[in-house]
């Protein structure tokens, strides 16, 4: 069965403008209620039916059905009954009730109702009958009805007066060169068409049909230019009125037809296009902000919406206005705020056109997944036609969607909350790990050497004793810069550094860095190139001290003794640019983008240096980025390394 289960019952009701097509709704409802079944609300929309009367009764008989628990569906199509019957086959429907309808009648044939010709378009359809209905469910023509909806236009008169004129033109002309009248009648009836095609309405195809008529028994019937013919001419006349009648109808419902077909498609665009860009969309503001606009081109209306976080709308709406509808200038925000509070607490329509806060001037609806309300959504529905039920459904469309787009990007961003998570475990345990590995030997250094002054204090000589004393201090030394690299490190990765941004020099930061150098930076050239005395940064001192401390060290520690090492400064462009050179081995070729990696040791060349966990240079990273600079490594000919960061510039007045 299409569109549901094997074995479920599916139960149509058909809508209509009739005043007691409302019983009939809340009789289907019943009835779905008591078999346990999905009711279905059907409207077949003629396009040839314009009152505005009867629009508002379909409308409050489709929100009718919704609230009874219906799905609302339009169909569109000048026979009801075949489209109903087509609609049930492919839906799989199993019952279809309606009202009871007097039919129609035709010429020389019986009533017709609807019944009947749904009992033989959809014979395997069980059809239910609500009785008592009134007469008003017949579709009489009436010219006072006609004429009540029907827009006059100075434009459409001038234009059927021309084309008429033009008709009478080629007759004459037809009729100088010796062609059959008939050739005029059928130029008076493509007038007829022309008429139709390009004039809004019924009345200005009637009246050319008429017209038409008219002015060929006037020009082109004997006797000439004169209302009076030979009954001869009455079955022509006759026959031409009918065909020019018959050509405007079916013109006229053409273009209906093709104004209604361009409307469909594109709403159905704005649709499509709405998956498009929700795909496209980075975070939630932006899918909020694609679903309000989209709404908005679909609607033709202002939109807004209320973002809801922790099951609480936020303080203010974000709005989105449009001219037709004067937005949202005056309206009283609390009693908005209310309603859209209720649509949100509760997942279901408010406001505007709804018996909850009608007061409002929006109507509001819930973007929701299955166990969560995400926003709500207020369309200003006060002083613009209704939304007719197809762009109600698309709407509903789009919300879902944005629902889907929501729901995922909030599962995308629990995945990522959940793996930088698990990242920091895994830092945390390689952080213990190494620092429990690497910590040992300095530990074990002093703790030995201590041992050795305590137990021997008179047996060793003073030279002993001073060198014991200078490896305890180095081993301090090297302990304490490693806790100062492991608290900067730790405040970096949890969002806690704070930086004291000040203008500084260069130079001093890089004087102070030179004076707590590891003791084996006096076996190595260190020296300066700072082309400008006076070049200044933004920079918090101590950070930046600490970036050049630990990358003169790492140039000290992977350089043999005697090895030159350069520590320079020159502004490039508006940044600081400072570097620091030697010429050692360089950096193994592939690891340039590695070194910067928290726990990469690298292969150590120095001998008597001590085994590095790694954090070094990933904290020199860490701090200039904080500054908003960069830093990278590159080797140098004919061997050796440079590593440069920047640093904006500060600039200086004269008076400082």
């Amino acid at each position: 069965m299409p569109n549901g289960s094997a074995g479920q019952e599916r139960i149509l009701v058909c809508v209509s403008a009739s005043p007691t097509n409302a019983d009939v709704i809340r009789r289907a409802a019943a009835l779905s209620a008591a078999v346990g079944a999905e009711l279905i609300a059907l409207y077949v929309e003629d396009t040839e039916l314009h009152d505005e009367a009867q629009a508002k009764a379909v409308h409050d008989h489709l929100s009718l059905a919704e609230r009874r628990g219906a799905v609302v569906t339009t169909v569109y199509g000048n026979d009801p009954a075949t489209a109903i019957a087509e609609y049930a086959r492919v839906s799989g429907i199993t019952k279809i009730v309606l009202g009871k309808s007097p039919g129609r009648r035709r010429l020389f044939a019986p009533r017709e109702t609807l019944m009947s010709r749904l009992n033989e378009l959809a014979p395997d359809v069980e059809i239910v009958i609500v009785p008592n209905q009134l007469t008003e469910d017949m579709r009489v023509f009436s010219l006072k009805g006609l004429l009540r909806w029907e827009r006059f236009s100075l434009r459409d008169l001038i234009q059927t007066a021309a084309i008429l004129a033009l008709c009478t033109g080629v007759g004459f002309l037809f009729s100088g060169i010796g062609l059959a009248i008939t050739n005029v009648v059928l130029i008076y009836i493509l007038g007829v068409m022309a008429v139709a095609l390009l004039t809004t309405g019924y009345v200005y195809s009637l009246l050319s049909s008429l017209l038409s008529v008219l002015v060929f028994n006037f020009f082109f019937t004997e006797p000439f230019y004169s209302l009076h013919s030979s009954p001869d001419y009455f079955a022509t006349f006759a026959v031409m009125f009918a065909a020019a009648l018959l050509s405007s109808s079916l013109t006229s419902r053409i273009k209906a037809q093709s104004v209604q077909t361009a409307n469909k498609a594109y709403q159905t665009e704005v649709l499509l296009s709405t998956s498009q860009l929700l795909q496209k969309a980075e975070n939630r503001e932006a899918i909020l902000n694609v679903v309000q606009r989209q709404l908005s081109r679909l609607l033709e209306h202002s939109v807004l919406y209320y973002d809801v976080e922790g099951g609480r709308l936020a303080a203010e709406p974000v709005t989105y206005e449009i001219e037709r509808d004067d937005g949202f200038s005056g309206m009283d925000l609390k009693r908005e705020a209310d309603a859209a509070a209720w649509a949100g607490q509760n997942a279901k329509h408010a406001g505007c056109t709804t018996r909850v806060h009608p007061q409002a001037r929006c109507l509001y609806m819930a973007i929701r997944s299955e166990h969560r309300v995400w926003a709500v959504v207020g369309i200003r529905a006060d002083n613009a036609p209704p939304i007719d039920e197809y762009r109600k459904n698309l709407m509903i469309s789009i919300l879902d969607e944005c629902a889907l787009a929501l729901e995922k990007d909030h599962m995308t961003r629990e995945k990522q909350r959940m793996e930088e998570n698990a990242r920091q475990e895994t830092l945390r345990a390689n952080l213990l790990r190494s620092i429990s590995h690497d910590l040992r030997t300095p530990l074990t250094s002093i703790s030995g050497n201590a041992a050795i002054l305590l137990e021997n204090p008179g047996h060793l000589d003073e030279a002993r004793r001073q060198s014991l004393y200078a490896s305890i201090y180095d081993d301090a030394i090297w302990l304490n810069g490693l806790v100062e690299n492991l608290l900067t490190i730790t405040r970096t990765e949890n969002g806690t550094m704070k930086l004291n941004l000040q203008s500084e020099l260069v130079s001093d930061a890089v004087e102070e860095a030179l004076r707590h150098l590891d003791k084996n930076a006096a076996r190595r050239h260190v020296a300066t190139d700072l082309t400008e005395d006076l070049l200044m940064a933004r920079m918090d001192s101590a950070l930046i001290v600490q970036v050049l401390i630990n990358l003169i060290n790492n140039a000290v520690k992977y350089t043999p003794d005697g090895a030159h090492i350069t520590i320079g400064a020159k502004r490039q462009g508006d940044m600081a640019l400072l570097w620091v050179q030697d010429d050692g081995q360089g950096i193994p070729e592939g690891d340039e983008d590695k070194v910067f990696d928290m726990f990469y040791t690298g292969v150590k060349r120095s001998p008597d240096s001590r085994r590095g966990i790694g954090l070094g240079l990933a904290l020199c990273r860490a701090i200039v980025q904080a500054h908003g600079g960069e830093i990278y490594v590159r080797n140098i000919e004919p061997h050796g390394a440079r590593f440069w960061f920047t640093l904006p510039i500060a600039e200086v007045s004269e008076y400082e």
